[in-house]
């Protein structure tokens, strides 16, 4: 049960006729993301739904260089939803596990006072359950009601990830007990008129069939909840949408939650089901209902998982980086947002009990010059989010009380360091297809002519990520192996490089895969500047390898990386680009050119070369394009590991690309530092595993190896 708290805050109402529902409108209120909250509708207890209420600033997207107007969310602004009836008669009790909380309405000189219980577990009524679903407003609420909550202690704590925190607060240790989070693969299905189906699981490789059953899902083990999101783009009469849970280790069925869906739009809600936490678990999704036309039906869920990490080997480290920001000029607008990515989510973040996370998000100084004709330079408010939600606001007062040179208003605003909270990235991956991670900084800056923003240096994302849900243990104590599915593990760090299309015209992401056989290092990018493309790319890593093992692929010809590999990288970018489609809600026609620009080129027998040198313990890999060849926007390098001799525990140190400076010369970059950790997987034999999930972007065999090439 959640503990008693008080509840004191200011809300407004307006009466809405639609379904016979009042829709409350609250200000600066308790955050109550992740709680069910119900209503009395003179029959029984009705879940109330959230909207979310925005704030639209006009905002610069650094990757592509243009505006947009965008909706931005605090997240003690909301709308409930509340059954009409509950303003005429109030329950017998409130039901047990819940709290209650009293919301006193005001209008004008009517007063009236609604019960609501509260809790973390919904309830449920019958075979179904009642969720409290969860949207992101797409206007401002119209009202000229008013109210507020009332208990008797105040408010309740704010989420402590919010504010600013220590750059190294990413790393995991061993022994550390953790909650990773990560998205389930499901495909789309388009209904019209009365249906009846199984959603299907999203698989590059063809496999979903677990006990037999069809459109199987692997979740894994140490399940503990569920962030399930739902999207009707169309209309539902009616619905349901059901969770199938089955024990894939016995192949026998556990339990099944019945939800019933919103009529329309993107909605998310939060569930607790009791699992088997030794056992792996798989979940089929049925859908059903009366669409009046044709409808189409997402659904996306982010499981969360309870994990101890009993070796370093089950952690992955993803980094990203937006460098080399153009000035941002802004005339006559009172806010400005500069916006960076969208970054891909990765699956497995690792998160605590409290939900905050094994992450930072380096913002860099910036510096900013208001065109000022007043006599006296008034502070301006910075504020920060990330995927649209606040996290951090701060005054920030100018270098001097006067304008400078009798016109401009100067303002230094310092480095800020934000942890990525839980919520917000699991919001991401329950409203759109694989999530994604966006950055924002918005600036008040008084309707001033003449605005700019510059930065001193790069945005740079860190965080820690559980590899795949297989089982915490590591090593059977019994046989000295792999328990299970770590036998065919895969290591996956990643670094993704973002650059402004002003000044780089990149979109890039590298990874390295490390299997008990292969090591494979991928780099895939954009070329929206076909002058600027890539020519070469240097990594340099701890592993030692054959040196002359290296073999290079394109992607294209004969001989290219297989389904999987393609799924997994080319789905990930696509993936944040739909986030911030969901994301943007208004402006669908610059959002989509946004989405162009920044995936173009991404994914569409070689003579180039590439060499491995190893000297003084580091391996250093360096990939020269071809002078005659058409600019690869994937490249992919296929290494065999010296078992004998390379080390348990690595580092990639650091990475870097060349642009072609002539029509026979490419020159490098300077070093990225990318400074990840990898404890490489051991050999050994999978012991009854099943699948994989995360490492591939959807549902593919558990022995699928870091790269397999061949025609498709």
């Amino acid at each position: 049960m959640l503990s008693a708290r008080v509840l004191v805050l200011v809300v407004a109402l307006s009466v809405a006729a639609l379904a016979g529902y009042v829709e409350v409108y609250v200000e600066e209120g308790p955050e109550v993301e992740g709680l069910h909250i119900y209503a009395w509708d003179g029959e029984g207890w009705a879940p109330v739904y959230v909207t979310y209420v925005p704030e639209y600033i006009d905002t610069y997207i650094a990757s592509t260089g243009q505006w947009i107007s965008m909706p931005y969310y605090n997240m003690s602004r909301y709308v409930l939803h509340i059954p009409r009836e509950a303003f005429r008669r109030g329950p017998p009790s409130t039901p047990p596990g819940l709290e209650r909380w009293m919301l006193e309405v005001q209008n004008g000189t009517k007063k009236a006072v609604v019960e609501l219980a509260v809790g973390r577990k919904p309830i449920t009524k019958g075979n179904a359950t009642l969720a409290t679903w969860s949207t992101l407003g797409t206007e401002p609420p119209r009202t000229s009601y008013r109210g507020k909550f009332t208990t008797p202690r105040g408010q309740p704590k704010r989420d402590k990830a919010t504010g600013e925190v220590g750059i190294t607060s990413y790393a995991v240790a061993k022994g550390t007990t953790i909650y990773p989070i990560g998205s389930l693969y499901f495909k789309q299905i388009t209904v019209s008129g009365s249906f009846a189906t199984y959603l299907p699981v999203d698989t590059p490789t063809g496999i979903n069939t677990l006990c037999g059953l069809s459109q199987m899902h692997w979740v894994g083990f140490e399940v503990q909840n569920l962030t399930v999101g739902v999207k009707v783009s169309g209309a539902l009469y009616y619905g349901s949408v059901a969770l199938e849970f089955y024990n894939l280790d016995t192949c026998t069925y556990i339990t099944t939650m019945y939800l019933t869906p919103p009529s329309s739009g993107v909605y998310w809600t939060n569930l607790y089901v009791t699992l088997p936490q030794d056992s792996q678990i798989g979940v089929r999704i049925r859908a059903s209902g009366y669409a009046p036309y044709s409808t189409t039906i997402n659904v996306y869920i982010a499981a969360r998982y309870r994990k101890t990490v009993n070796d370093l080997a089950q952690i992955a480290t993803t980094k990203a980086t937006t460098y080399l920001t153009p000035t941002v000029r802004s005339s006559y607008r009172y806010k400005v947002a500069v916006l960076f990515g969208p970054y891909v989510a990765y699956d497995g973040l690792a998160a605590t009990t409290s939900g905050t996370t094994f992450s930072y998000i380096y913002l860099p100084p910036s510096t900013v010059r208001l065109y000022w004709t007043g006599q006296y330079c008034s502070p301006i408010f910075v504020e920060y989010y990330v995927n649209g939600v606040l996290y951090l606001q701060r005054f920030v007062g100018p270098t001097t009380s006067s304008p400078a040179g009798g016109y401009y208003c100067i303002y230094e605003v310092p480095s800020t360091v934000l942890q990525l909270r839980a919520r917000d990235y699991a919001i991401s991956k329950a409203l759109s297809s694989g999530g994604g991670i966006t950055v924002s900084v918005v600036y008040q800056v008084w309707n001033s002519p003449d605005a700019t923003i510059d930065y001193s240096g790069n945005l740079e994302i860190a965080y820690s990520r559980w590899i795949e849900p297989f089982h915490s243990n590591y090593i059977d104590n019994k046989t000295g192996e792999p328990y299970l599915n770590w036998g065919v593990m895969l290591l996956l760090n990643t670094y993704q490089i973002l650059g402004s299309i002003k000044a780089t015209n990149l979109n890039m992401i590298t990874e390295v895969r490390s299997s008990p056989s292969q090591l494979a290092l991928s780099l895939a990018h954009n070329r929206l500047d076909s002058l600027s493309h890539i020519c070469g790319a240097e990594w340099v890593i701890t592993v030692r390898v054959h040196v002359r093992s290296a073999r290079l692929f394109y992607g294209y010809g004969i001989e290219r990386p297989k389904e999987p590999w393609w799924a997994a990288l080319g789905k990930r970018v696509t993936d944040a680009i739909d986030w911030i489609l969901t994301f943007t809600q208004g402006d669908k026609a610059t959002a989509a050119s946004i989405a162009v620009k920044i995936v173009r080129d991404v994914f569409n027998s070689a003579s180039g070369s590439v060499r491995a040198v190893y000297s003084n313990g580091v391996t250093t890999v360096t990939w020269i394009k071809g002078w005659a060849e058409s600019p690869p926007p994937t490249v992919v390098i296929l290494l065999d590991p010296d078992a004998l001799r390379s080390p348990y525990y690595a580092e990639w140190r650091y990475f870097r690309e060349a642009y072609p400076t002539s029509h026979l010369a490419c020159s490098f970059t300077v070093y990225r530092n990318v400074n990840t950790k990898m404890y490489l997987p051991p050999g050994g034999v999978s012991q009854g595993g099943l699948v994989k999930i995360w490492t591939w972007r959807g549902q593919t065999q558990l022995s699928t190896d870091a790269l397999t090439i061949g025609a498709r």
